[in-house]
């Protein structure tokens, strides 16, 4: 439950300082049933909601409920509603393989439009394609891979000075009608192959993800 916290920030761009003060005072175990109570409203809370957005959903305190090491932990009512919550999920939400050959995660196809009842359309890597953002994101972290590491530069001499690809670490979030784009905080550079794996799942990957799997291979 604590380290929910610094992921669900890093990834997410949300930081819950409500929920950490309750881990903190109450337990992991004691907060997370306290989370489960259903709602009157039966709206989702923003937490679950900022983790909608990132394409995160299983970096929630319900997905933990929900896993088999922990499950054990929890009544059936609480498990229910955990399930409840996850069910009501928009399918989009739903992390599902791209085939190799759809992934092309720098083109921009013009028909390739989410909607979800009254929320606006919005083409897919928009924020990824205008230059301002790209040049406010690269001006915060470099042209270097976040996840590899590689310089074009380095590697490849001039040829390669400021050619790097930027992600869109929030992909869902572009769906919501009052979404501002923070581009030093929701894009993140990223070199084409890394950015091509990120894309390997819809919702894509978490770079946390995708540099924890670099970093198992290298390790052999």
């Amino acid at each position: 439950m604590l380290d929910l916290y610094p992921r669900a920030g890093k990834q997410a761009g949300y930081w819950g300082n409500y929920y950490l003060r309750a881990v903190k005072r109450h337990g992991g175990l004691a907060t997370a049933k306290r989370m489960l109570r259903p709602k009157k409203s039966g709206k989702l809370d923003k937490g679950l909601l900022a983790l909608i957005d990132a394409g995160r959903p299983d970096l929630s305190v319900e997905a933990i409920v929900l896993a088999p090491e922990f499950r054990s932990l929890f009544t059936d009512e609480e498990r229910a509603e955990a399930d409840r919550r996850i069910a009501s999920l928009p399918s989009y939400t739903q992390r599902t393989a791209v085939p190799p050959e759809a992934n092309h995660p720098e083109e921009l196809h013009e028909p390739q439009k989410y909607s979800e009842g009254a929320v606006r359309s919005i083409v897919v890597n928009a924020y990824e394609r205008d230059p301002k953002a790209r040049a406010a994101c690269l001006a915060k972290h470099g042209h270097r891979c976040s996840v590899c590491r590689m310089s074009f530069s380095e590697v490849y001499g001039e040829i390669g000075e400021g050619f790097i690809h930027v992600h869109h670490k929030k992909p869902l979030a572009a769906m919501r009608a009052e979404y501002t784009i923070d581009p030093r905080k929701d894009l993140i550079p990223v070199c084409p192959n890394c950015h091509a794996m990120l894309h390997s799942k819809n919702p894509p990957l978490g770079v946390d993800e995708l540099i924890a799997l670099y970093e198992s291979r290298k390790r052999g």
